[in-house]
């Protein structure tokens, strides 16, 4: 389990575009990401003691950057790459590896820093070099699509012009009413067929979630299915996905069966052996292990509890930013009141230092990061920063709430860039759960929340075609736009005012 540095014999380094070269023993993976995450200047310590950058990810998903200090899932690494190299060398089609799990079981994190890695490391016979495409889906699917494999063909960190042509070949049916764009695009990828293609879906169940478009949704999956049945086998698809939204897949009865398939790995959670593993083997390859006092009594916390990784990375960079201000793990635990008072411990301390006008704001970016559940779990939703501003904001106000939860010390809300758009999302569903401040407001106003959400989505369509006179609403819906305007204008962006004005 807790194998050494030197046995995990890969180098990893950043391309010109933003994405990561992972290479092995001559062999090389090329990963080639959707989105980039905002680099941020690492701030000046304040502690007592220099002991170095924190080992561990808080809230963030590990990547392929952190594949060193990714410790604990040697198994399921293994037995992921297993199921991969049994899936391409098999003739039955499609190549599509599902990693199934709930949400917190730590999915991303064992596709991105264990089996990417692990490809650099056991490349496949014969597939000394691969490439990865890392996408999540979020609204628009095929939008992210187009994106990444415009990355991919051009090289460009922002192909905005190919992303938007990548984007119609995928809309467009065949002759037959198929969906076979990918598999052409995949053709214009330089050497292909020497290097071939795994396109990982990350956070698959967006294309529920959040994608509204049922045809876009229909196809986007059947491009997926449709090149990853291509018997040259240049595109392989792996997916992570959420377990409490596969009954969702039963509309699509080929990504049914591959869901269903023997090639599936459903991700358990971490036995006692391997979160001891995860929590000592960062701190101890840092130079400064961890007592087994506090050990234990993070186990205690986090065994068996559902969802608990996130909490349990949180907790540790908590800790570690405590001994870097003298204070020994154990007092920085019972400060923090255990795992589960860490991350709603941050939160509100964050919060709570706000002006009031800096707190009507952070309601309304965490809310507006929250995509209700409807018979399922509330989900985080990425959305632009600039569609966060409301009719009172400027962008240097949304800029600093958002600043005082993404920091270092924070990391509450990520950062990202995507096609030359500042995206924002909520680091992780945790904080739903544990912050109650956050649950009383989604809960005290969900109907609103819905409202405006449709709201959005018909002013934005308004005004992306020319602000169309026939778009507008009439009663019974203008009703209850007036009623809405009236108690939760201050929560309208200026598309949505002018809509409602119109």
């Amino acid at each position: 389990m807790g194998e050494s540095v030197n046995s995990r014999n890969i180098r990893i380094k950043e391309s010109a575009v933003g994405s990561a070269i992972v290479s092995g023993d001559g062999n090389t993976i090329y990963v080639i990401q959707q989105t980039t995450e905002q680099k941020r200047e690492k701030p000046v310590s304040k502690g007592t003691a220099d002991i170095g950058p924190n080992p561990y990810k808080g809230l963030a998903a590990f990547k392929e950057s952190d594949a060193v200090r990714y410790f604990g899932r040697e198994v399921q690494i293994e037995r992921l790459w297993q199921r991969f190299q049994a899936l391409y060398e098999q003739s039955e089609v499609p190549r599509v590896l599902p990693i199934l799990g709930p949400s917190g079981c730590g999915k991303s994190s064992l596709a991105r820093a264990g089996f990417i890695p692990e490809m650099a490391r056991k490349p496949l016979p014969g597939k000394e070099h691969m490439r990865v495409a890392v996408m999540v889906p979020g609204a628009r699917p095929l939008e992210s699509l187009a994106g990444v494999l415009a990355k991919a063909v051009t090289g460009d960190p922002f192909p905005a012009e190919k992303t938007e042509e990548f984007e119609r070949v995928l809309k467009k049916p065949n002759d037959v009413g198929g969906s076979e764009g990918l598999r052409r695009i995949v053709n214009l990828i330089p050497d292909i067929r020497n290097t071939p293609l795994v396109i990982l879906v990350d956070q698959f169940e967006e294309v529920y979630s959040l994608c509204e478009n049922p045809e876009h949704r229909q196809a986007f999956i059947n491009n997926l299915l449709h090149a990853a049945s291509e018997p040259t086998g240049e595109v392989s698809i792996v997916v992570t996905l959420r377990s409490d939204f596969w009954n969702e897949t039963q509309r699509y009865e080929q990504l049914n069966q591959a869901i269903g398939s023997d090639y599936s790995v459903n991700v358990p959670a971490m036995t006692g052996t391997e979160l001891r593993c995860a929590i000592e083997e960062p701190a101890k390859q840092a130079g400064h292990p961890l007592d087994e006092a506090t050990i234990d009594l993070l186990l205690k916390d986090t065994e068996g509890r559902e969802g608990a990784l996130p909490l349990l990375q949180f907790s540790l960079t908590r800790i570690w930013d405590g001994l870097s201000d003298g204070k020994t793990p154990i007092t920085t635990y019972r400060a923090m009141n255990g795992v589960g008072g860490a991350l709603a411990g941050k939160a509100q301390e964050t919060y709570d230092r706000l002006s009031t006008s800096e707190k009507n704001i952070a309601r309304r970016v965490f809310v507006g990061l929250v995509q209700l559940g409807e018979g399922t779990r509330d989900t985080r939703r990425r959305v632009r920063v600039e569609s966060l501003i409301a009719n009172n904001d400027t962008p240097e106000m949304i800029q600093q709430v958002i600043q005082q939860f993404s920091s270092s010390g924070s990391r509450l809300i990520t950062l990202s860039s995507a096609d030359k758009h500042e995206m924002t999302e909520v680091t992780h569903e945790a904080l739903f759960e544990h912050w109650q401040l956050l649950h009383d407001w989604l809960d005290n106003s969900r109907e609103d929340i819905r409202f405006h959400r449709r709201l959005e989505n018909v002013a934005q369509y308004w005004d992306e075609n020319g602000r169309a006179e026939g778009l507008l609403w009439r009663s019974p819906d203008l009703d209850l736009l007036y009623s809405y305007q009236s108690r939760a204008a201050q929560d309208m962006t200026g598309i949505e005012t002018a809509f409602w004005q119109a």
